[in-house]
Formats: C-alpha cells, structure tokens, sequence
C-alpha cells in the first residue's frame, strides 16, 4: 500500500487519454470484488462514525448494480456511488484503464487525447486550456465553454477518447447555446510534471503538478543552477497532491529549521507531522505559492503551512478543499482503492477537506485573460515580491 495526499484523475480531470475499450475481458468475481472493497473500507477508514446506517444502505443498494454491471466501467460506477456517499474526497476506486493511464502519465507516455483539459466551476465544468493544433483547437472549442457531456455521458465521468472511434461532445457556448462537436483523440504527450523558468528580476518560476519521489532534488537542483535567485514562486495550481515523503522533502526545502506541517487524525488518536527543515541547504529568501482550483491535497497542505507560519505569500484562488490522507490498495483486477486513513488539519488546527485553502491575496483569471495567454496569478506574485 501506498501512503498518498493526492486526488486522482477521475476527480480531477487534466485530460482525456486512451482507456481499454469497456467491454475487456474480466477475470474476477464482481462479487467478491465488491466485498472486498467494502470489507477495506470498514477496515482502514479512519472515523467510525461515519460508517453508520448510511454506508450501510449504499453498499446494500448498489452491490446489485455492481454485479450486473456490463463492464468494468459500470462496475467502478456503481462501486463509486457506494464510495461517494462517506463524503470524503480521498475515499475512491478506479478501474484498470485508468491505473495504467495514471502509470503512463507518469512515465511521460504519448496517449490519445482531444487536447483540452478543464476544471470544476461550481456545478459545470468548463474548458481551461486547448492546445493548440489538437482536435480540440481544430474544432473551434474555446476556454470557458461548458463541457456537458460525451458520448451522452455526463462531464466528469471516466471517460477516455480513442485514435480508432470518433466521439460526440456536448457543449454550451459563452452564450449558453449548444454545440455539439465529434472528435477523435490524437497521440499528445503529457506536459512535464515539473518546470521552471527565469523570469525578469531574478526572480525563480517553480511550477509542481504532482509530488512525486524525486521533487526535493529537483527542486534543490533548481535553486543551485545559476546565480540566487530574488524570489522563488512555487507555482501549485495544476499539483493534486502526491507521496507524502515528497510532500514534505519539498516543504523542508523551504525552512532552516524543524515545522510542523499537518496535524493528522485516525482510529488511534491524533499527532503533529513534522519536516526536517534543509538548514544550510535551505532556501531562506522571499517565497510566494500558487494555488488555485485544481490545486488539491499535498498542494493545499503546503500553501496552508507556508501561510500560517508566515515564511512566504500565498496568492490565487481558492483551493478544492480535498484534504485527507490515503493508502491506495490494489485490487486484482488491476484497479485501485483509495481509503483515506486519517483526517488532517494545518498547523494551527483549521480543515481543509471540504472547505479549501483560500490564500491571503486573491486573484481570479477572467476567461478573456485565459484566451490571451495572460496570468495575472503570476503578475501579481512578481509584483509582490519585488515590492520586498
């Protein structure tokens, strides 16, 4: 098992990849898959109480919707109707597909996919960003628009587009009216997981969409290549979270000295998460993070940290309040369960799950600033950090 603060892809989209096709061969038992599932859950979640008559009714009222389930995507949809009715963000299952798609994420590997990705505004979900010369930008789909459905299923669902067979989207215009589009994925490789850039001033643009083992030395790397910087920016806003030792590798990178970065809750009572802070090896200089929407877990954790303990600025939106801590079990038929085994609090006692992390200054990008390419977020991390 693995111990995660991370919200995955189906909560999450970032983008829509090649999946196996829903009718695969299946060589389990939906039965005993299900109770198992439900067996994890009543053995490793970490309130209780929140195991009642509710749990009980939804794993008795979905069990037979699982075991008819015509594919493995039905079965994960019934599975996490179950699932979805704890209410905690880190309490979730996928199937094969996306467990291989995660691993190919990670790797870097090309996958099929319509070229936008989009977030969570309220109750719709709208389209964030479009690359350019993919399916997505060849067929007119602009920033801001409303993704209503694919293929008749609503938006948000585990879906993944294919090179072999088109698909027809649901869209609502900046108007309201609707457009509904056939795409067919095309082979794009992911964005890096991490990137960095010099801007003006000496000022050093950190930007982490996942901790994973590895981002501590990068990040050091980083700030040792070239001459100090004036600033360090900690851009989060795409980051869902991650392996926990990162998440707090990363964080100690930041403080000379021992902090404590969460506070933490589960079945046998309750502790302070401390980081080792880097000493001479740390960063001592001016500190901004980002965080917006999409930022979720870990990325919440730290912002949270940096802001109570006042060792840097936090500016963006408000964050999407999923903060919990996991293990992530595999299940025999190659998909996956998350089971958060504790609850977490920032430092000063405040929770996040549910609510979100706003930050001290608050900036929203409008969609006229998305489709020029502009991000005041950013702008308004340089500005307040050259005024010292």
């Amino acid at each position: 098992m693995r111990r995660l603060l991370r919200l995955t892809l189906p909560f999450l989209p970032l983008a829509l990849i090649a999946a196996a096709p829903a009718g695969a061969p299946e060589v389990y038992d939906r039965a005993e898959l299900y109770d198992r599932i439900v067996s994890d859950v009543d053995r490793l979640y970490w309130d209780k109480a929140r195991l009642g008559p509710n749990w009980a009714d939804a794993v008795e009222r979905n069990r037979a919707r699982a075991i008819a389930a015509r594919n493995p995507r039905d079965f994960y949809g019934a599975v996490q109707a179950m699932l979805t009715t704890i209410g905690d963000s880190h309490v979730y299952a996928v199937g094969p597909a996306t467990v291989a798609l995660d691993k190919a994420r990670a790797a870097g590997e090309a996958g099929s996919s319509f070229g936008f990705s989009f977030w969570r505004d309220g109750a719709a979900w709208r389209i964030l960003s479009v690359k350019p010369g993919s399916p997505a930008a060849r067929a007119g789909i602009q920033i801001g628009w409303q993704l209503v459905s694919i293929d008749g299923e609503p938006a948000g669902s585990d879906f993944r587009s294919s090179l072999d067979r088109d698909s027809k989207l649901l869209f609502l215009d900046d108007g309201g009216r609707p457009r509904s589009l056939t795409l067919r994925g095309a082979l794009i490789a992911p964005e890096p997981e991490r990137r960095a850039e010099r801007l003006p001033g000496g000022i050093l643009h950190l930007a982490l969409d996942v901790f994973s083992p590895g981002a501590e030395r990068w990040v050091g790397d980083q700030l040792r290549d070239g001459p100090p910087p004036a600033g360090v920016i900690l851009d989060l806003r795409e980051n869902e979270g991650g392996d926990a030792d990162a998440i707090a590798r990363v964080a100690g990178r930041f403080f000379l000295e021992k902090q404590t970065l969460l506070r933490r809750t589960h079945r046998d009572g309750f502790e302070d998460v401390p980081i080792a802070g880097a000493g001479r090896r740390a960063y001592g200089g001016p500190l901004a993070v980002l965080v917006g929407p999409r930022s979720a877990s870990g990325a919440e954790a730290i912002a949270a940290m940096i802001d109570e303990s006042g060792r840097g600025l936090t500016v963006g939106d408000k964050t999407s309040g999923a903060l919990t801590g996991a293990d992530e079990i595999d299940l025999p038929d190659g998909g996956m369960l998350s089971v958060a085994v504790f609850d977490i609090r920032t430092p000063s006692g405040q929770r996040i799950e549910g609510r979100g992390f706003t930050p001290r200054y608050v900036v929203r990008p409008t969609v006229a600033d998305l489709r020029a390419g502009r991000d005041p977020v950013l702008e308004k991390a340089v500005a307040l950090l050259q005024e010292g």
